[in-house]
């Protein structure tokens, strides 16, 4: 039997006609044969009939599902869990963060059973069609998991709503807003960079006396993502220049931005450190850490993971952060800075932010290839589900990849309109995968952030192995633009 108010639901949420919503409703129906899954000894939230005798599907709610999506479904489905997930369609992201995301089918065709969509992010509306479906469709749900920047603050608040696991809700804005996370940071003793909110010239003029910060510093979004909206500014005319870019326009996040954020301009080589959070945070580790090289015009050249062993004092660092902005459950990806001694020592750490999700950039997937017995989405689907770490012992601060991995960035070093792009990747013995994400005809820029690159290379295999794979592959690409199209067209840079 269908329920009407199944019908109904699927048809006002996801804008299907009655008809079309009658045969949602009916691949929604659970088989009376489902095996029991792992996690329906975790702590779930069941909605289900009291009359209905067929055995509960134990389910998983994927927030937003962007980075990682098809391996953390595939987990999923190795566990025997249901999957739902929420997209969110109605979030004003930009052209080229839009081109990231999942269409529904390819959602279904990657394994999810149910697919929701949440609009102006209302937790009230969501947490309602999840409660519904899970009681019309005799599901358990074990946990809700963030798979993007945007997801982080509504994937706990649904969590608390359902009475499952979540990180506190009195620090969610910490792990989103970057001003929030900086304060929280300091209050734990953490060492931050200097920091202020501004909105007009004045404001930087006062901000840069108070804190007695000299040029250059950064200007950026406080709750920006994949490096956008971030300028490093110079002089007084290029930070004006960037306060005028952000203020009272729509952030990468989809959100009208009220203030930007003035940074210290912090010195040094970037890293990032990926963690892993359980059983209320009592298991914090380190699962994976990269180290950046950038080019002279500060763009990302490469990314090389590094073997946690060797940088005590910043992992131990990383471990704070993700404990002062309330990460207790699931992934951390902490960014920072830091110095190098008399002794080749990288010391002094300083935070550039945190975020309460799986690394970008395949991070995961490339740590699963580098370090024997690691499954980071499963694992992932444990902490949010309340489990403990199966794979890994409690003692374990660390993980220690047996294999080299680099990350590389393929720029577009002009703006014009794409004529041809090349890159030739069948001779490189420890290749693991590539994407070029423009094609001829498209209108570029010149690469500023991540999102505004060419493609990327992912090598996995022995150190000289990859240098040399590094340099095949580098000599093999070219990208061809037409610089008349941007002299000559006045709207180009309006594309």
């Amino acid at each position: 039997m269908i329920s009407k108010r199944l019908i109904k639901l699927i048809a006002t949420t996801a804008h299907f006609s009655f008809f079309q919503a009658i045969a949602k409703a009916k691949a929604f129906i659970p088989s009376a044969t489902t095996g029991r899954s792992q996690y329906q000894g975790a702590s779930a939230v069941s909605m289900s009939s009291g009359n209905d005798t067929t055995t509960a599907k134990t389910a998983i709610v994927l927030i937003d599902p962007v980075t990682d999506f098809k391996q953390v479904i595939d987990a999923a489905l190795g566990a025997s869990l249901t999957v739902i997930t929420i997209q969110m369609p109605d979030v004003a992201l930009s052209d080229k963060f839009q081109s990231f995301l999942p269409s529904t089918q390819a959602l279904i065709d990657a394994g999810a059973t149910h697919t929701l969509s949440m609009y102006h992010r209302d937790v009230f509306s969501t947490t309602q069609q999840l409660q519904i479906l899970a009681r019309e469709c005799n599901i358990n749900i074990a946990g809700v998991i963030p798979l993007s920047e945007v997801a982080v603050e509504v994937s706990d608040l649904i969590s608390s709503c359902l009475g499952l696991c979540h990180n506190p809700l009195e620090l969610m804005t910490a792990r989103r807003d970057k001003g929030l996370m900086k304060h929280a940071v300091e209050l734990a003793g953490l060492r931050v960079a200097k920091y202020g909110r501004v909105g007009s010239a004045k404001d930087l003029q006062d901000a840069m006396m108070r804190l007695s910060l000299e040029f250059p510093v950064v200007i950026k979004t406080p709750s920006g993502m994949s490096t956008t909206d971030v300028y490093i500014c110079s002089d007084e005319n290029e930070a004006i220049d960037a306060i005028h870019s952000i203020v009272d326009k729509i952030g990468p996040d989809g959100r009208t931005v009220k203030m930007a954020l003035l940074e210290e301009y912090i010195d040094g080589t970037e890293f990032a450190i990926n963690l892993m959070a359980f059983n209320d945070g009592k298991h914090l580790f380190v699962t994976d850490m990269w180290k950046y090289t950038k080019t002279q015009k500060a763009r990302y050249d490469n990314a090389e993971i590094c073997n946690p062993t060797d940088y005590p004092q910043l992992t131990s660092y990383a471990r704070s952060i993700a404990k002062a902005v309330g990460i207790k459950y699931g992934a951390a990806h902490v960014e920072v800075k830091a110095k190098k001694d008399e002794h080749g020592r990288y010391i002094e750490p300083k935070m550039i932010e945190i975020g309460a999700r799986l690394s970008g950039g395949r991070k995961s997937t490339m740590a699963q290839c580098a370090i024997d017995d690691w499954d980071p989405f499963t694992s992932l689907i444990e902490s949010h589900c309340g489990r403990r770490c199966q794979r890994i012992s409690s003692n374990i601060d660390f993980l220690t990849p047996q294999r080299f991995v680099r990350h590389i960035f393929l720029p577009v070093e002009e703006a014009g309109r794409v004529l041809d792009v090349q890159l030739e990747t069948s001779g490189l013995a420890t290749l693991h995968s590539s994407a070029i994400i423009i094609k001829k005809g498209d209108i570029v820029k010149e690469t500023t952030d991540i999102v505004s690159c060419a493609g990327f290379i992912w090598l996995v295999g022995k150190l000289e192995q990859v240098e040399g794979d590094t340099k095949t592959a580098l000599s093999s690409f070219t990208l061809a633009v037409d610089k008349d199209d941007r002299d000559n067209d006045p709207t180009f840079y309006e594309h």
